[in-house]
């Protein structure tokens, strides 16, 4: 490979390692710890999945850069496995809520108003007392 090669995939090494520090510095100003708890339960899971895929992928690549081939390491599962993960995340995002029986649950708006008007309205037994 040229000296000029070389150095055009160092360059470009270097603008991308920049762009994943710009793209992850919210994220690391603070400790996981403060940042954890703001967030939703998907939010959680999403950053989380993030963090591992990105501290993965760095792997990946020093394994790449140092002449060790990453294909062959213990991070690819890793990687897959993160990735499975996210799938079920998106999937969780996109999909209703289901029931034990598979089928999504919806409101039953009448069966919620004779509760709500029997817990409301007086009981004939109460009356009496």
């Amino acid at each position: 490979m040229s000296e000029q090669k070389l150095s055009k995939h160092i360059d470009q090494f270097t603008l991308a390692v920049d762009q994943v520090q710009r793209a992850l510095e919210p994220i690391l100003k603070q400790p996981l710890s403060e940042v954890l708890p703001k967030l939703s339960t998907i939010q959680r899971c999403e950053l989380e999945a993030l963090v591992a895929y990105s501290i993965d992928t760095l792997f990946w690549i020093f394994l790449k850069i140092n002449g060790v081939p990453p294909k062959e390491h213990p991070v690819m599962k890793e990687l897959q496995r993160v990735q499975r993960y996210i799938a079920k995340i998106n999937s969780a995002k996109t999909t209703p809520s289901t029931g034990n029986d598979g089928r999504t649950m919806q409101l039953d708006k009448d069966a919620a108003d004779r509760f709500i008007k029997s817990v409301i309205s007086p009981s004939s037994s109460s009356s009496k007392r």
